[in-house]
């Protein structure tokens, strides 16, 4: 029931023009701005911009009655939605490293692979952290009282990095001196965190949402 679901859910909202172009956004971040990894992290960001999308198509259309009286579970639905934005972020994650490996070869640059993973780790963790912040709220009160939520995780992101760098906490000498292992088992861990905490609360308070 939860793959079925899934794959209702992307055939309803993948397709539209809007997630498309944010497509198309991350080649023009790696073509525009050749550094290698950042069309990678970008993509991240673009999946965490995109992931309230969905909702605001089940407001449009209605689709959260439909799902009230469908024979799925509310457990399924919320699943479902988180496996449809990974699935997002996946193909958007292989969008990112295309113009990525592409700009690298017109330019005849090589690119470490040390730094990709950084780039793949970092943009995990990104998206599981969006995941865990958008995704209950989104689930409990709709797309039109929390949409403003689709800024929360960059806006936590840059905050905390501003913070911290401002307070001498983290700076390039301190991030160099960390492990290249455990800066991606960190990552790692805040994208799983991220993705099953945030899962887990929106089951929670979804089933307790009154959907008309």
């Amino acid at each position: 029931m939860t793959l079925a679901f899934t794959r209702f859910d992307l055939m309803s909202w993948f397709a539209q023009r809007q997630m498309l172009l944010a497509l198309a956004l991350i080649v023009v971040v790696g073509i525009i701005i050749p550094v290698p990894g950042m069309a990678i992290v970008a993509s991240a960001f673009v999946t965490s911009m995109m992931l309230s999308t969905p909702f605001l198509g089940d407001e449009r259309d209605r689709l959260d009655t439909l799902y009230g009286v469908l024979p799925v579970s509310r457990r399924a639905i919320v699943v479902g939605r988180a496996l449809s934005i990974l699935l997002y972020g996946v193909v958007a994650l292989i969008v990112a490293t295309l113009a990525t490996l592409g700009v690298a070869a017109v330019r005849g640059t090589m690119i470490a692979p040390e730094l990709l993973a950084i780039a793949y780790a970092a943009a995990f963790a990104i998206v599981g952290l969006s995941i865990g912040v958008q995704l209950p709220v989104l689930f409990r009160v709709g797309y039109s009282r929390g949409r403003l939520m689709v800024y929360a995780p960059t806006i936590l992101i840059v905050g905390a990095a501003w913070i911290a760098q401002a307070a001498g906490v983290i700076d390039g000498d301190v991030l160099g001196s960390i492990p290249f292992a455990l800066g991606l088992g960190i990552c790692a861990a805040i994208g799983v965190l991220g993705i099953v905490v945030g899962t887990l609360i929106a089951v929670r308070l979804y089933s307790t949402r009154e959907l008309r």
